[in-house]
């Protein structure tokens, strides 16, 4: 992350108070730190989440997905933890 920029606490207040006054008052806290976060990434950064995705969508599109409600309950089993539903 670009440390002069994403680490000054008042360029923060100001994009909160700017996502206050364009119509972002229903996200929470945490939507605005992570849209602070994603705003100001660096090209590299940047780069990296975009070959992500990339990579996700061509999963998706060649059919190497499943269902998240059957990984999760392989990771239950695996893991031993208890079904929260």
């Amino acid at each position: 992350m670009a440390i002069d920029r994403v680490d000054d606490l008042k360029a923060f207040r100001d994009f909160v108070d700017a996502q206050l006054l364009n119509g972002g008052s229903d996200r929470t806290p945490e939507e605005c730190l992570e849209l602070w976060i994603l705003e100001n990434l660096t090209e590299e950064e940047r780069a990296e989440v975009i070959e992500v995705v990339r990579l996700g969508l061509e999963d998706l599109n060649a059919g190497r997905t499943r269902p998240a409600r059957e990984a999760l309950s392989d990771l239950r089993r695996k893991y031993n933890l208890a079904d929260s539903t």
